[in-house]
């Protein structure tokens, strides 16, 4: 990838062919070199957009190649636009972090004035997200062409799960359906309580919801992903007590209603995650017991 200042990174570009390709005849090669039932892939990405508001570090955003430009331009947005935007919503977003003053007329109205003078900040990152699934595409194909009846699956990480709201826009479940037999969502219930301490509510106050207090970011959270914020922990409990068996029953629900019969829906449920409060036994049985509850048709 390149990012809006043209400089290389150390991440391959989903719109690179080469890379596609990589990707494609990998999964042939597995499926012609071992008798395999099926194959789960996953790659733990942010788009563009998610890295500037919700940064996992200070690095502008990503891509520009060529390839990323010519998809653009196919899709009637023009790359300089696009990159002149992500350009002032990261040097917007990182002054913000930085401490700088205020805006006269507000942290979150500042972000909105952005996406509203660069409209192809959206739609070029959305054309990432095409990006990244025209890959899972060209990965089911292959493998289907080798073995029709090999089940192909998607991980969605926790983020895109549980937290990023831009890639839950971006796609339905059933719209990755026709190159998906089923997606596995992960809904780790106990280790969700300390990242969102610790990513979700800090990242989001310093970029783009600096006026809101972190207890009245927590509630809208819950609300916004149809969480019951009764049942899961208060601003003072998170990164002790983890989330209910409750939120993984929601999550998978959501997730079987996203997928509307299109696809299968497996819950990946955790357990001594890394960075976890303590895990009591019963709680994952309730977790595991919460997915079959919400719908899944099956379990990890």
């Amino acid at each position: 990838t390149r990012d809006v200042h043209g400089r290389a990174t150390s991440v391959a570009c989903w719109n690179h062919p080469e890379y596609v390709a990589f990707w494609a005849d990998t999964v042939e090669d597995l499926f012609r070199s071992y008798d395999l039932d099926g194959l789960q892939w996953g790659a733990e990405r942010q788009g563009p957009l998610m890295n500037v508001i919700s940064p996992w570090n200070n690095d502008p955003p990503t891509c520009f190649c060529e390839h990323c430009e010519a998809r653009g331009r196919a899709a009637g947005i023009d790359p300089e636009r696009a990159r002149k935007g992500f350009e002032e919503l990261h040097a917007y977003c990182q002054a913000r972090m930085s401490g700088a003053p205020r805006p006269a007329d507000g942290v979150f109205v500042g972000f909105l004035r952005l996406l509203i003078r660069y409209p192809e900040i959206l739609a070029w990152e959305y054309q990432y997200r095409l990006g990244r699934e025209a890959i899972g595409e060209a990965m089911y194909r292959r493998a289907k062409s080798v073995k029709p009846g090999a089940e192909i699956g998607w991980h969605v990480d926790h983020q895109p799960s549980s937290w990023d709201l831009v890639y839950r826009a971006e796609l339905s479940y059933e719209e990755m359906a026709p190159h998906a037999d089923f997606i596995k969502i992960i809904a780790y219930h106990n280790v969700l309580s300390p990242r969102i301490r610790d990513w979700y509510l800090p990242r989001f106050r310093k970029t783009i919801f600096g006026e809101l207090s972190l207890n009245d970011s927590l509630n809208l959270y819950y609300d916004l992903f149809g969480y019951d914020r009764k049942a899961e922990p208060a601003l003072e409990e998170l990164g002790r007590r983890g989330f209910s068996p409750d939120y993984v029953r929601r999550e998978t629900a959501h997730s079987v209603a996203s997928a509307n019969g299109r696809t299968k829906i497996y819950t990946g449920v955790g357990f001594d995650v890394p960075g976890s409060p303590p895990d009591d036994p019963d709680t994952v049985h309730q977790a595991a017991m919460a997915a079959f509850a919400g719908g899944a048709h099956g379990l990890v």
